[in-house]
C-alpha cells in the first residue's frame, strides 16, 4: 500500500494526475451540496474520478475513490468536528469520531470505484454506466440502513434546488436521483472519451422527458393542492448551552411566552414548537406545566417539544396539548441521533474515548404513529427521523394527509448542517406529495408543499413566529405502494450482473 501510495504521489506523473483529478471530482461533488448548492456540479463532478478510475487497476481505482471521497466528506460534512466538540469538550476525542465518521463514509466512494473498475472489461459502455448507478444506489441503500443508517448527504440531496428534476422520486425515492446522477456522469465521460455524440444525445434525452415530467407533475401538485388549514410556527432560537440549564429556565419560559403572544386574536387551527424546547421536564415542572398552559390557548392543538419520563427511562417527546392545555397525546421519538442520543459500540468506544460518556442517551419509542385531530392526520418527525425515507412513508400509510419535522439543530450554529438536514424534508414533501411543516429551535422552520417548493422559511439564527397555509391530502403515491422497490431493482440486477462476471471468470478458468 505504501508503495502504490508514493507512486501516486510522486512517482508515475499519470497517477499523481489522477491524484489531483480525485480531489477535484471530491471538491465539485461536495460543493454541490448545500449550503453551497451548486447542484448542477454534481452532474459533472464524477467525470474526473470516472477517468481516473477506469483507466487504472482494481487497487488504484480503489485508492483514486478514496481520496474523491474523502476530499468530498470532509468538505460537506465539515461540521461533523465542531459538533462533537461542542458535545464532548474533548479535541482528541472529537478529532477521532470525525475522522472514523468520514473514513466510514468514504469506504463507500472507495468500494464503488473498485466495483467499477472491476467489470468493465466485461460490459459495453452503456452497460457499465447502468451498472455504476446501480452499484451508487445499493450502496446509499446499505448507507441508510447499516448501524441504525448514516444517510446523511444522499448525492440524490444535492438536487433540492432542482425541483422539476426530482419529481420522479414519487416513484423511486430519492435513490432515483441519485442513480440519473450516476448514470449522466458516465454517460458524459462516454462521450467525451469517445467523441460518440449517442452518449450525449441520450443523457439530454433523459434529462429532457424528466423535466416534462416534473413540470407537469408540479402543475398537478401545485401549491393549493388538497383541503387548507392554519397553521403556526414557532422558532425560538435557544441557544444550544441554555437549554437545559436551570439558570436560563426563566429566559426561556418568557421567550416562548412572548414566541407565543404573536398568536394572540388569530385564527389558527395547529402550532407547531420545535423538538426539546421544554427548558425541563414537562410532567415534572410546575413552572413549565403553567407555561404550557398558557401557550395552548392560541390554538386548537399544539405541538410542543419536551422530554417525558416513563419508567425512569427518558423520551425525546412531542406533546400534543388541546387549546385548553390539557396533554391529549405523546409522540416518542424512535429513531435516535447517531453521537448525539446514542452511541453506537459504546461498549467499546467509550471505555477508548473517555469524553463520549458525557454523550447522553436517550430511549427510543417502538411505534411509528400518526395522530387524528378533526380531519387532519399527522404525521410526526423528530429531528434525524426525516433522513429515513421509509419512516415518512410509513406514517402516510397510516393516513397522514400533513407531515411535520420538529428539530433542535442549535448545536450547529449557522454551519452547513441545518441546510442540509432541511433538504430533506424537500424530498419527504415529493416522495409522498404531502405538506411538510418544519419547526426548527434555531431554523430552518418552513412550510413545503406537496411538490417541494418552500412556501414560507426562515433564517437560521433569528426568532420568529409565523402564520401559514397548509394543504392536506389523502394522496398515496407510488413510493408510498412500493417503497424502495427501485433499491432492490438495483441490488437484483447489479448482483446478476456481478454473478455472470463470476461465472465468465469461471469459464475462462
Amino acid at each position: 500500500m505504501i508503495k502504490i501510495l508514493t507512486d501516486v504521489l510522486f512517482i508515475r506523473q499519470s497517477k499523481f494526475k489522477c491524484f489531483y483529478f480525485s480531489i477535484i471530482s471530491g471538491i465539485l461533488i461536495a460543493l454541490s451540496f448545500q449550503k453551497f448548492n451548486f447542484f448542477y456540479f454534481a452532474w459533472i463532478g464524477f467525470i474526473p474520478l470516472i477517468y481516473c478510475v477506469l483507466k487504472s487497476n482494481v487497487y488504484y481505482a480503489m485508492i483514486y475513490g478514496f481520496i474523491a471521497g474523502l476530499t468530498c466528506n470532509v468538505i460537506s460534512a465539515y461540521w461533523m468536528l465542531p459538533f462533537l466538540f461542542n458535545n464532548t469538550n474533548s479535541l482528541r476525542d472529537s478529532a477521532i469520531v470525525t475522522l472514523l465518521a468520514w473514513l466510514y463514509l468514504t469506504l463507500y466512494f472507495s468500494l464503488w470505484s473498485g466495483v467499477i473498475n472491476f467489470t468493465k472489461k466485461y460490459l459495453s459502455a452503456i452497460i457499465l454506466a447502468i451498472i455504476a448507478s446501480g452499484v451508487w444506489v445499493v450502496f446509499e441503500f446499505i448507507k441508510t440502513y447499516m448501524l441504525t443508517g448514516l444517510p446523511w448527504n444522499l448525492l440524490g440531496y444535492t438536487q433540492t434546488s432542482f425541483l422539476p428534476i426530482i419529481q420522479i422520486s414519487e416513484i423511486t425515492g430519492v435513490y432515483g436521483i441519485s442513480f440519473l446522477i450516476i448514470l449522466i456522469n458516465m454517460f458524459l465521460y462516454f462521450w467525451l472519451k469517445n467523441k460518440n455524440k449517442k452518449y450525449l444525445f441520450s443523457a439530454i434525452v433523459i434529462i429532457a422527458v424528466l423535466l416534462i415530467y416534473g413540470f407537469f407533475r408540479m402543475y398537478k401538485f401545485d401549491t393549493q393542492y388538497g383541503e387548507k388549514i392554519t397553521v403556526g410556527i414557532v422558532q425560538p432560537n435557544i441557544e444550544q448551552y441554555k437549554k437545559w440549564d436551570k439558570n436560563h429556565k426563566n429566559n426561556i419560559i418568557k421567550t416562548l411566552y412572548v414566541n407565543a403572544q404573536f398568536f394572540n386574536g388569530k385564527q389558527v387551527d395547529i402550532i407547531l414548537y420545535p423538538e426539546t424546547v421544554l427548558p425541563r421536564m414537562l410532567e415534572e415542572d410546575e413552572g413549565v406545566q403553567q407555561l404550557v398552559r398558557a401557550i395552548s390557548e392560541n390554538a386548537q392543538l399544539n405541538l410542543i417539544g419536551g422530554m417525558s419520563v416513563f419508567n425512569n427511562k427518558i423520551y425525546n417527546t412531542i406533546f400534543l396539548v388541546s387549546q385548553n392545555g390539557e396533554i391529549i397525546n405523546k409522540y416518542k421519538k424512535n429513531h435516535p441521533v447517531i453521537f448525539g442520543e446514542y452511541i453506537p459500540f459504546r461498549f467499546m468506544l467509550s471505555k477508548l474515548l473517555t469524553s463520549l460518556n458525557v454523550t447522553g442517551y436517550i430511549d427510543t419509542g417502538k411505534n411509528i404513529q400518526t395522530f387524528k385531530f378533526n380531519e387532519i392526520v399527522l404525521g410526526i418527525n423528530i429531528c434525524s427521523e426525516n433522513l429515513f425515507p421509509y419512516f415518512s412513508r410509513r406514517l402516510v400509510l397510516q393516513g397522514a394527509n400533513i407531515l411535520t419535522n420538529h428539530t433542535n439543530d442549535a448545536w450547529f450554529l449557522d454551519m452547513a448542517t441545518p441546510y442540509q438536514h432541511f433538504g430533506m424534508n424537500i424530498f419527504r414533501a415529493v416522495e409522498n406529495r404531502k405538506n411538510v411543516i418544519v419547526s426548527a429551535n434555531t431554523g430552518i422552520s418552513a412550510v413545503i408543499d406537496s411538490s417541494g417548493r418552500t412556501i414560507k422559511k426562515t433564517k437560521v439564527g433569528e426568532n420568529i413566529s409565523f402564520i401559514s397555509y397548509v394543504y392536506k391530502n389523502n394522496y398515496l403515491t407510488t413510493y408510498d405502494k412500493i417503497g424502495d422497490t427501485f433499491a432492490y431493482i438495483c441490488l437484483f440486477y447489479v448482483m446478476s450482473f456481478l454473478c455472470f462476471i463470476a461465472l465468465k471468470i469461471h469459464n475462462k478458468k
